[in-house]
């Protein structure tokens, strides 16, 4: 089995955004601090595709060119067309007939954007994101994708370690989808277990290992308690299986996976780089 990271850009954020919603008193706080920071840290936006005998399985899209700023979280999108998914995997030799699937792990617009490059493939969302984000504050600040037609699935009572439920994604079970709520409530986290091997694609419970590893709440965080939660079968996760941890934001994703680099058990130095602007 083959994982690809595929970079559909960067995301430009305020400090605040990587630091998150939780210190500074809640979501509401939060949102009205970012607008008052000037300075940017620029961050990878990523999506993954592996590669199974049951055909290539995407989880998450990317972003799109189209993308430009969010008003309400004070983030700037700088991606070129050719940073889109689309014409990376053709690049890659990935033709649209080879996609078995695209699995979300939240709807978010940087995670969800790509869509428009995968029209005839089965998009799988947990029922509660889809719960979620139909909410009419939810729409208002973060619109659906149009003509989205999910296939949505309930996670299982089959554990998955420390996670109580999971849903398996490929019929013989080395794909499968845990629940990380947290950054949103539904949110999820596909684990790839190849032998004695897991990759864990984690989505936005962290922007990087290191996070993970000091049980940080990074970013936007709309059920702290449930996001503490996370941290910790996370991290429970990794510390009792090889595991090579990969969120859709940290730098240094693309670099662990092309090296296989396992997470290990204790904090790792590491800071955003900045781009110039």
């Amino acid at each position: 089995m083959n994982i690809t990271a595929i970079q559909t850009g960067v995301v430009r954020v305020k400090p605040l955004f990587i630091k998150g919603s939780v210190g500074v008193g809640g979501m509401l706080p939060f949102l009205v601090k970012l607008h008052s920071e000037r300075e940017f840290i620029d961050i990878p936006i990523y999506a993954w595709a592996i590669e199974h005998a049951e055909g290539v399985i995407i989880v998450d899209t990317g972003d799109s060119s189209a993308s430009v700023s969010d008003f309400v979280t004070a983030t700037r999108y700088v991606i070129a067309p050719e940073e889109e998914i689309g014409p990376q995997l053709a690049a890659r030799g990935i033709k649209q007939t080879d996609i078995a699937k695209v699995v979300l792990t939240h709807i978010h617009g940087d995670h969800v954007r790509g869509l428009k490059h995968f029209q005839n493939a089965p998009i799988y969302l947990r029922d509660a994101e889809y719960t979620d984000a139909r909410t009419l504050l939810n729409r208002a600040i973060t619109p659906l994708p149009a003509g989205l037609s999910p296939t949505l699935f309930s996670l299982l009572p089959e554990p998955l370690g420390p996670f109580a439920q999971s849903y398996p994604l490929t019929r013989d079970g080395t794909v499968i989808a845990v629940p990380t709520p947290g950054h949103t409530p539904g949110h999820i986290s596909v684990v790839v277990r190849d032998g004695d091997l897991s990759y864990f694609l984690s989505g936005d419970i962290t922007y990087t290992e290191a996070a993970l590893l000091d049980q940080a709440l990074q970013g936007p965080t709309r059920a702290p308690k449930q996001q503490v939660e996370t941290l910790r079968k996370t991290l429970d996760f990794v510390q009792s299986s090889p595991t090579i941890y990969l969120p859709s934001h940290d730098p240094q994703s693309a670099a662990r996976l092309a090296v296989r680099q396992l997470t290990h058990p204790h904090p790792a130095a590491g800071t955003m780089p900045s781009r110039p602007r």
